[in-house]
């Protein structure tokens, strides 16, 4: 009896957290004049109005916002894995002077709050030129990866035997093909962990490109949605539309990854 009880509140407690989803996707397919007037009802009155997806996809720039929001996370989530990685088995299998204090600079940093860094980070894009680019767009993205990233790949590599390595020198494999032909490989669920995490993040960051990024064709999918939020008349149906853009590649990737996420977060996090 007390499982169905935990079933049923279970179920409840889901419902709720779905109807605002639901709301969303029945808005997006009204007319203007239905989502103003009928603004309770999850559902359309009439025919699902599908032009409006067509209407803010191309007549609001949204495929420009599309395509800077791609760039951005893909060339944030190779950075992060390429640079991290290669951080993480120089601290987990080399021995030298100083390793010690940067590994523990870098996670330290974990417990520093990155607002607090936006106005030096401004004031170096901008001194640097960066403003208003891709560069200065994604650069702080990497860097702010950082502490997690180094921790968790750390984790992880210190995870695979030594012998392992030891094997490999032994057999004449110099240290970035031990790297990148046997690390990296095992490495997958952590990649993958890391990969969700700043996919998600990178893809609905809008405080720091709306510091760094000042015209209009440099706008990410979220800073899209802001400026169409900010319209004097708001088009409902046009705002849950451009909502429903931004949030469907994160809908379609993480039911497929999060296996993945889940193992790198379980194995990789173990005590040093």
């Amino acid at each position: 009896m007390v499982k169905y009880i935990k079933h049923i509140i279970l179920a409840v407690y889901g419902i709720i957290c779905l109807y605002p989803f639901v709301w969303m996707v029945g808005t997006s397919l009204k007319t203007t004049q239905d989502a103003l007037a009928n603004p309770q009802s999850p559902f359309p009155q009439g025919a699902p109005q599908w032009s409006v997806f067509a209407d803010v996809w191309t007549k609001l720039n949204f495929s420009k916002y599309f395509f800077n929001s791609v760039l951005v996370s893909v060339v944030v989530i190779v950075g992060v894995v390429l640079i991290y990685t290669m951080m993480a088995f120089s601290f987990s299998k080399f021995r030298y002077k100083g390793k010690h204090f940067v590994y523990y600079t870098f996670i330290a940093l974990l417990l520093v709050p990155g607002v607090t860094t936006m106005i030096p980070l401004y004031i170096n894009m901008t001194n640097l030129g960066l403003a208003n680019t891709y560069t200065g767009i994604i650069l702080p993205m990497i860097n702010g990866a950082a502490p997690f990233a180094i921790f968790l790949f750390t984790s992880y590599f210190r995870t695979i035997p030594h012998e392992m390595y030891e094997s490999a020198v032994l057999d004449g494999c110099g240290n970035f093909k031990i790297y990148y032909r046997i690390y990296l490989p095992l490495a997958l669920p952590a990649i993958g962990t890391i990969a969700i995490l700043n996919f998600i993040g990178s893809w609905n960051n809008v405080l720091w490109p709306m510091i760094i990024v000042n015209s209009n064709d440099m706008f990410t999918l979220p800073m899209g949605l802001m400026y169409l939020d900010s319209a004097s008349f708001k088009k409902w149906n046009e705002l849950m539309a451009g909502a429903l853009i931004t949030l469907m590649p994160i809908l379609i990737a993480f039911p497929f990854l999060q296996k993945t996420y889940i193992k790198g977060m379980t194995v990789g996090s173990v005590k040093m």
